[in-house]
């Protein structure tokens, strides 16, 4: 039957269908584009992840970007196109490396790098070395001084060098032992309490002359100045500052390093620590302390010493 012989309740029946059919048709099309997008979607995600994963097994080094189009044109404008260029950023700079020290502090008092000071006591601390001599050079005392036999014998190279470059050298003290340290430390001690003696003399087991590798030297010869502060001024003392470490000496207590160390500057008080020690720290212009990487000692570790 035609539209136009349809009653009015048909026709209204016939109107009502095709609003239906319409409505289903409007769904379908938007259900398929819904799935459409959704279908783009998950290839967009997935695609990177499979070639990623597929690429190495199969041995494939282009770039993903090749596949997808990305290209950049040349900076001339080109038609012509080429691969974008995927390249890792240029690493950074490694830093340069520390480098190690010729020596570390050590607390077995038979090694040359023991580390003494007002923190760190000889242990134990009456140590006596086993190796002590009596080095072959000038010395100020009538009784024999003595130092281990390493810094004895580099003791004797030092001043013969000295010699030949014209400056004369003399040993005025070397190993002192606990009960020699006690009684100097303990006489003056009993004069001037302890703040005033722990200024200029060291505890006993607390003291470098004790391990028998420090020395003092003076210049004997020099009338201007035979020991003191003065013997910096003086050209055995500036010899010795520039010299000593070629010797495996240090200056043990150098000037303006007093709440380092704890002691005035003392340019004739020299300890053995081996040449390359002696070298580096002496082109530093640092202390032990500094050198070793070790807390300043200019306080004891206790208040009143143990006489």
């Amino acid at each position: 039957m035609r539209h136009s012989e349809l009653t009015d309740a048909g026709r209204r029946q016939w109107e009502d269908q095709r609003r239906r059919r319409k409505k289903i048709i409007r769904r379908r099309r938007m259900l398929a584009f819904i799935l459409l997008i959704g279908l783009l979607l998950f290839i967009g995600y997935s695609l990177p992840r499979v070639w990623a994963w597929v690429s190495p097994e199969a041995g494939i080094e282009e770039p993903l970007s090749e596949l997808r189009g990305q290209q950049i044109p040349d900076s001339a404008g080109s038609s012509s196109t080429e691969p974008a260029d995927d390249a890792a950023p240029s690493p950074s700079p490694s830093p340069e490396p520390t480098p190690e020290r010729a020596s570390d502090p050590s607390t077995d008092p038979d090694s040359i790098h023991v580390l003494v000071n007002r923190l760190n006591p000889l242990q134990p601390e009456d140590y006596a070395p086993a190796d002590l001599v009596a080095p072959q050079v000038r010395m100020t005392t009538e009784n024999q001084l003595l130092l281990r036999e390493t810094a004895a014998e580099a003791l004797e190279e030092l001043i013969i060098a000295a010699a030949e470059d014209g400056q004369v050298l003399a040993m005025t003290s070397g190993y002192r032992s606990y009960d020699a340290q006690l009684g100097l430390y303990a006489n003056r001690h009993a004069a001037v309490g302890t703040e005033e003696t722990d200024e200029l003399v060291a505890r006993p087991g607390y003291s470098e002359h004790q391990t028998g590798l420090a020395v003092d030297v003076i210049s004997i010869d020099n009338p201007d100045c035979i020991r003191g502060d003065c013997f910096a001024d003086t050209p055995e003392g500036q010899w010795v500052a520039e010299n000593a470490a070629d010797h495996g000496f240090v200056i043990r207590y150098l000037d303006g390093s007093e709440e380092i160390t704890g002691y005035q500057f003392e340019p004739w008080h020299l300890r053995y620590v081996g040449v390359d020690t002696a070298q580096d720290v002496t082109a530093e212009g640092i202390t032990l302390e500094e050198y070793w990487e070790q807390p300043a000692a200019d306080e004891y570790d206790v208040a009143e010493p143990n006489l």
